[in-house]
């Protein structure tokens, strides 16, 4: 979960790891969506500020219609890096099919 995002079902452990704080502290009282502006992040112990404020620069809070679900990241398939092979022993038939990590 990213802070300040919401906690939805599970509103008790925030709050109980950190005391002094109230569970809609960590949602700015919206369990489900969280808090609507950066300056929400504000309500959040120090700990945390700084992953709900990457919220609204990197993961582009609010770029689709006021919502958005998973991070906006294109996904592309890359060759197995050789640090995990070596350990595994195994390598996809089609590995070399794909570009390597670079």
């Amino acid at each position: 979960q990213i802070p300040g995002a919401g906690q939805g079902a599970f509103s008790s452990g925030c709050a109980a790891q950190f005391a002094g704080h109230s569970s809609s502290d960590f949602d700015c009282g919206n369990r489900y969506g969280g808090c609507e502006t950066k300056d929400g992040c504000a309500r959040l112990p120090e700990e945390l500020r700084d992953a709900c404020e990457w919220r609204y620069r990197w993961f582009l809070w609010l770029r689709h219609e006021g919502k958005t679900n998973n991070p906006f990241v294109d996904f592309r398939r890359v060759r197995c890096p050789e640090q995990l092979t070596s350990i595994s022993g195994s390598v996809p038939m089609d590995d070399e099919a794909f570009p390597p990590i670079i």
